[in-house]
């Protein structure tokens, strides 16, 4: 995923999470805020799902569905992805349903039928 869609700082993960909408199902919550500027996305992977081997193979997984999502996501809002317990059973298809499932959910997806293409 490119640099420029990366969240990094503390303090927008905070905002995010303070004036966010938020939508969970069993393996994810995403948490996303509008923002004046273009889309970024941070994930959050707790020590409460594993060691450090299965806390970056998750978000490597997480990073990779999204990256492939971008062009069909609304632009003007920024993203949080935090993985739960089931997360770390999931396989790389699984959690990219799950952040699909959740996006539409949300009403972030401009066009639904482009995005149930990706793998």
């Amino acid at each position: 995923m490119n640099k420029i869609y990366k969240l990094k700082s503390s303090k927008a993960f905070e905002y995010i999470h303070k004036h966010g909408k938020s939508y969970a199902n069993n393996e994810l919550v995403l948490i996303f805020a509008p923002t004046k500027f273009n889309l970024k996305v941070g994930f959050s992977v707790s020590k409460k799902i594993g060691k450090a081997v299965v806390r970056n193979k998750t978000k490597r997984r997480l990073r990779e569905g999204f990256r492939q999502m971008i062009p069909f996501l609304n632009q003007h809002f920024n993203y949080v992805f935090i993985a739960r317990q089931g997360a770390k059973d999931c396989d790389y298809h699984k959690l990219v349903a799950s952040m699909k499932h959740l996006l539409h959910k949300a009403g972030l997806v401009e066009n639904i039928n482009q995005i149930d293409t990706i793998k």
